[in-house]
């Protein structure tokens, strides 16, 4: 077998520059160790990582990808616990179209953070904003507000720290998919739908929908992923086929903050999927 075919891919994975708890230096050196040949660095609304990412890559032999995770307004598709991310690739970070996309989710983020953070204090919680900072960043998460609450003895588990987090019911803007889409195409990057069981919406409601995202510039799907059952891979991979998009799929590794998840733990290879890896995985500085 040719041994291109047996090169081992794992295109979403997030570092510290997000809501991971490796560094990007540590996220490739880990790729190594586990065999993997191509990773994509896909923190949450930042490319503030890639630098180190490619550079550690470079030296170890690793093909980092550029990569990235945002989070789409869903209010066009309904009541119900409905997420829709969207994973943008080979995007030249340095651009205009990708600062303006970072700093849109960055000043987001912030703005979610702090009031997330007013809302604990006033419940009683010893939870402050900067301390927060100093210890993940301005770029955290959820996942990190869970953390530091299992760490006070609040929760056991980081699922049941997250719900709780969410019903509080403070929310961050979002923008709306198509938005994001021209974004990341005007960066030469190509969009891609994360996980869509996120969606919730059914097979036959999917369908539709990529087919029109595809219209508005969507790339590609997630058909690999933690959280896709056997029946989704086969369906997701039919309707990727038939609508010409993409195949893509990655572990969603955060480290120790989703630790039954291991990098590269669905084994994929190159034959599996159809991101055009021969791009060029250099940083463009402009």
């Amino acid at each position: 077998m040719d041994s291109f075919l047996v090169q081992k891919v794992d295109l979403h994975c997030h570092s510290t520059a997000s809501d991971g708890t490796l560094t990007p230096s540590e996220l490739v050196e880990l790729a190594v160790e586990k065999g993997i040949s191509y990773i994509a660095l896909t923190d949450h609304d930042t490319v503030s990582g890639l630098d180190e990412a490619v550079s550690k890559g470079e030296e170890l032999g690793v093909n980092v990808i550029p990569g990235i995770e945002v989070t789409a307004d869903t209010s066009f598709l309904g009541e119900g616990k409905r997420e829709l991310h969207i994973l943008g690739y080979y995007f030249n970070p340095n651009s205009d179209a990708m600062r303006q996309l970072t700093e849109f989710f960055r000043s987001s983020r912030v703005k979610r953070n702090r009031e997330l953070c007013g809302k604990l204090e006033e419940l009683g919680y010893p939870i402050d904003y900067n301390s927060i900072v100093s210890r993940y960043g301005e770029n955290f998460g959820k996942p990190n507000i869970a953390r530091v609450l299992m760490d006070l003895g609040y929760y056991k588990d980081r699922e049941s720290a997250i719900d709780f987090l969410s019903s509080l019911g403070v929310k961050r803007e979002k923008m709306n998919y198509r938005e994001i889409f021209h974004l990341i195409r005007e960066a030469g990057g190509i969009p891609v739908i994360a996980h869509p069981v996120s969606t919730k919406l059914n097979y036959g409601e999917l369908y539709c929908f990529l087919k029109e995202a595809k219209e508005s510039g969507l790339g590609g799907v997630e058909v690999y992923h933690y959280r896709h059952k056997p029946a989704d891979v086969r369906i997701f991979k039919e309707m990727a086929g038939e609508l010409s998009l993409f195949v893509t799929g990655g572990s969603d590794f955060h480290g120790k903050n989703k630790p039954c998840i291991s990098l590269g733990f669905l084994n994929l290879t190159v034959s599996e999927v159809s991101l055009p890896l021969d791009c060029s995985t250099t940083i463009r500085k402009t």
